[in-house]
Formats: C-alpha cells, structure tokens, sequence
C-alpha cells in the first residue's frame, strides 16, 4: 500500500507546487508580444532638433511609420492611436509617447512631419531625416517603403508597412497590425499591462 501511495504524494506534491509557481492573472496581449524583445535605438530631426529614442524618458513609445500625403492607412492609424492614447488616463499618458516617423524625408522636414502628428494630438511627435538616416532605422525596425505611382517631383505615393511598433526600455515588445490597432479597448488593455 506504501508503495502505491508514495508515488501519488509525490504527483500531487508537485502539481500543487508548479501550481503555486505559476504567475497569477497575467494579461493575454492582443498584439503580437515577442518573446525575445530586439533592442532598438536611433537619432532623427524633430522640430526643434535631434530627438533620441533612448532619451525617451523610459516612456512607452508608440511608433508608427507612415508620410504626411498618405491617403489611407496613415490617418487611420494615427486616429486609432489617438482614441486608445486619449482612453488612458492623465497619469498613463505622461508614460506613453506616439511618434509619427516619416518615410517620405523629400517631402516631410521635420517641420512638416511634426505638424502632421500634432495634427492628430498634441502631444503626438513627429520625425524626419535625412534619407540615409530614416533608411537605417526603417532597416532596424524592419520597415518597407517605396514611391510608387510616380508623376513627377512632389507627385507620388509611398507603399510602406503600416505596422504600430511598442518600445518598452529601449526594446521593441509588440506589435499592432493596422487590423488590431483599430481595437481601442484592447490595445489600451495592452498598453496598460505594459504600464
């Protein structure tokens, strides 16, 4: 009978112990959370100079890839970024940055990008750069983008990932497809379990 016994205590005690081991009501995320989180950094043009990723603050940041003549998918976008920043609460907010980053730097100064993001909200960031320079933190972030349906200087559209990338501590830790991004309650439920 000891025999029989034994090995169920040692099951059950188990058991009990990964079960007591396990995290307790952690959030499913909405967006596509990596599990292996890549560092990112990068320097572009904000209106009043060179704004650094890293000197962020330790905000959340939103980042979002678009250009200022975008027909579509860029106002989208920003406009559901909008909603889920103005559901977070006045505390929430002052750790969360959304920065607009422009893919069309021949036609979007810095000037211009920033107008476009506060456009939307004021308190929205919008970059630029030189064109090495948005090529290479496109690059670092896995990014797309090419002029398309060219007409001349000034007369053209730009085909670009619509991706919403979420930097948590210099590190990218999820994703929004321009699908999910548009799910206000549940991206501010992801952006609060991140908070």
């Amino acid at each position: 009978m000891r025999r029989r016994i034994f090995p169920l205590l040692a099951v059950l005690l188990l058991v009990g112990l990964a079960y007591w081991l396990l995290p307790k009501g952690g959030h499913s995320f909405y967006g596509t959370r990596l599990l292996n989180p890549k560092p990112v950094d990068f320097t572009l043009q904000g209106p009043s100079g060179p704004v650094r990723l890293g000197e962020m603050g330790g905000r959340l940041v939103l980042l979002f890839f678009g250009y200022v003549h975008c027909p579509d998918v860029c106002p989208t976008t920003l406009i559901a970024l909008k909603r889920a920043y103005e559901r977070l609460s006045p505390e929430e907010q002052a750790r969360v940055r959304v920065v607009f980053v422009s893919v069309d730097p021949d036609r979007d100064t810095p000037e211009v990008s920033d107008r476009y993001a506060k456009g939307f909200h004021p308190s929205f960031l919008g970059l630029s750069g030189s064109l090495e320079a948005v090529q290479e933190v496109a690059r670092t972030f896995g990014v797309y983008y090419q002029k398309t349906q060219y007409r001349g200087p000034g007369e053209y559209l730009v085909d670009h990932t619509a991706t919403t990338f979420v930097v948590q501590d210099g590190k990218l830790v999820l994703l929004f497809s321009p699908e999910k991004v548009e799910a206000t309650d549940k991206v501010v439920a992801d952006l609060r379990a991140l908070l």
